[in-house]
């Protein structure tokens, strides 16, 4: 070990151990050298080498470790690895994950650390063409495999890091292990549409053997999609409209607007069901804009057949009038009546009479309350959007599967959902939460009814662009679900930003027990990363000196010089080198208390897959 005269070590100083083997090994030789040539008895110069030998070789440990040392502070390369050396690693481990190359970091790292803060660190990193200082990771030479127990990811995950700093391919990394277990469905939500994850996602399930494992959706490519039906799960019609307005802004008082929208989706969701038809995007928006008429008709008809049948005969009269009005308005407006004289005195239904009202509100008015729901409706049912997000089962000109997150689960694929965002962040987002929702909704049932339940692991990257309500119930109940989230984001600022009250963010975060850092350089997520580890204690030396003199007699003086090693508390791994962090490199503290410091590789292509 490198140590100083109080006792801590100095892993930057000059290698004066090497200098001492050069220096003793050229003295040995030296001695053999003047011995060969001199006539003088070989004895002195044999002694002389052989004690200069063995201090060479005493001094030669310290010396190739702190070399190694020296080296490890310059960086190491990056660590490109193939598909199937993953496989291989992993094989027979799928109650582990691993996350890299690294060590424990420890009070003795975060001392080193401390020490070389203090350096001129051009001194430690010749290189400096790449972003980051690289010395953090080589305070430790001695790397090894980073495992994680499975059962500790069930606790969610946490992954911080600035653009560019490694989050998606840490991603990759993740999936793919994943994907080789052959047991478990994958779900990655990506807003920016990542195409080298995508592909990654693609190799690993033709690696497995069974390319048709793999499933993707994304709105900027139609025809290579799934469809998925956005509205296909739900436990109470109540959550399919809130799961809507959900979506709709509430700044500038728009709360109000905002439970209007969500009034009257869950009316005609109501009367969608009464009438045993599918609730859909395009359904809903046909009758916000065309308005329920047709939808009155046939609610009241269907529901005095399934309920009051004994009702038809003798009011066949009044039910013929219904149906022979020559308009749906007048047609609706004869079945309001009918139910009001006869139905609503033997058997009401307040999820009829709800629509009902809505039929007899003020057109005008209604319009206005609807106003911030209809943009969005619109925006989610144009164009290419519309068949796949409300995908008719009828319809046999279209011959992509039909899925939804409950499908994907059970049987067992893995989906890539890209959102489009960058082209469309307005219903990027809107598709992400939405798909969150539904998410939620099928852990519920999970939660509640499931048996021998298979782990779902659902990636969510830029989180924060479609975090909400829902995802909130997932990180809170998903571990009984059976569902481990991986969620990423660039700060911890972005969760505030998105859900609009702070509170809300710290909910989100006190429900993930795994946190991994990249390079962070917003100083409000470092301290959040940083404070969440345990503090330890820095040793530095504290060097005095005085001088004094006496009063009376000018020329009469004394002086003092003194050197205390001194203990102060301090972060086990300071805020300030989050920031210094080079891409894919990573801070993380896992299930259990275990604080790692880890490098990733870069996932690429198999070298004989690509010939």
């Amino acid at each position: 070990m490198k140590y100083d005269a109080h006792g801590y070590e100095m892993i930057w100083r000059p290698n004066y151990e090497a200098q001492a083997t050069i220096a003793w090994a050229l003295a040995a030789a030296a001695g053999m050298a003047v011995n060969a040539v001199s006539s003088l008895p070989p004895e002195p110069f044999y002694f002389m080498a052989g004690i200069s030998g063995l201090m060479a070789s005493a001094r030669l440990p310290a010396a190739i470790r702190l070399a190694l040392t020296h080296r490890g502070l310059s960086g190491s390369s990056l660590n490109f690895t193939e598909l199937s050396d993953v496989a291989k690693l992993v094989e027979g481990k799928a109650d582990q994950l691993w996350l890299g190359d690294g060590f424990d970091w420890e009070n003795k790292h975060a001392q080193r650390a401390f020490e070389l803060t203090k350096r001129d660190w051009s001194e430690l990193q010749k290189d400096n063409s790449g972003m980051g200082v690289r010395w953090i990771h080589g305070v430790e030479t001695n790397e090894t495999k980073i495992f994680q127990p499975m059962d500790h990811v069930e606790g969610h995950t946490l992954i911080t890091g600035t653009t560019g700093s490694g989050k998606t391919r840490l991603f990759d990394l993740l999936i793919t292990q994943r994907i080789l277990t052959n047991e478990e469905s994958v779900i990655i939500i990506d807003p920016k549409g990542d195409k080298e994850l995508k592909e990654n996602m693609r190799r690993a399930c033709e690696y497995m053997g069974e390319p048709d494992r793999f499933i993707s959706f994304h709105p900027g490519f139609p025809e290579e999609s799934i469809r998925l039906d956005l509205m296909a799960n739900f436990s109470r019609p109540t959550e399919l409209a809130s799961r809507i307005a959900d979506l709709i802004a509430t700044s500038s008082g728009g709360e109000v607007f905002k439970d209007f929208g969500q009034m009257a989706l869950n009316n005609i969701i109501q009367g969608l069901l009464l009438i045993d038809s599918r609730p859909s995007l395009v359904r809903l928006r046909r009758y916000l804009e065309g308005g329920v008429e047709a939808l009155v008709f046939e609610a009241v008809g269907k529901y005095v057949e399934k309920n009051v049948p004994e009702l038809i005969e003798p009011h066949a009269e009044a039910m013929a009038k219904v149906a022979n009005a020559n308009s749906y308005h007048k047609k609706a407006t004869a079945a309001l009546r009918f139910y009001r004289e006869s139905i609503q005195p033997v058997k009401p239904n307040s999820d009829l009479e709800g629509l009902l009202t809505m039929f007899e509100h003020d057109k005008a008015h209604f319009s206005k309350m609807i106003a911030s729901l209809l943009p969005l409706m619109n925006m989610l049912t144009s164009g290419e959007i519309g068949p796949m997000l409300s995908p008719e089962r009828t319809n046999q000109d279209d011959t992509r599967p039909i899925y939804d997150t409950r499908k994907i689960i059970e049987k067992k694929k893995v989906a890539y959902i890209g959102l489009d965002s960058l082209t469309d962040a307005m219903v990027g987002s809107a598709i992400g939460s939405m798909i969150l929702a539904d998410l939620a909704a099928v852990a519920g049932d999970r939660y509640n009814y499931g048996q021998d339940l298979k782990p779902v692991n659902i990636f969510v990257d830029e989180c924060a662009e479609v975090i909400n309500d829902p995802l909130i119930r997932i990180l809170n109940k998903g571990r009984g679900a059976k569902l481990r989230l991986f969620v990423a984001t660039q700060t911890i600022a972005d969760f505030s930003a998105r859900l609009g009250n702070k509170d809300k963010a710290v909910q989100v975060l006190g429900n993930i027990n795994n946190n991994i850092s990249l390079r962070v350089n917003d100083q409000e997520t470092q301290e959040y990363i940083t404070n969440n580890l345990p503090m330890t204690r820095i040793k530095y030396v504290m060097r005095t000196q005085g001088m004094s003199s006496n009063g009376e007699d000018p020329a009469l003086f004394g002086g003092n010089h003194g050197e205390r090693l001194m203990e102060e508390e301090a972060p086990l791994f300071s805020p300030q080198l989050l920031g210094m962090l080079p891409n894919l490199e990573y801070v993380a503290k896992i299930s259990g208390g275990r604080i790692v410091k880890g490098r990733l590789p870069i996932l690429v292509e198999d070298k004989k897959a690509a010939a």
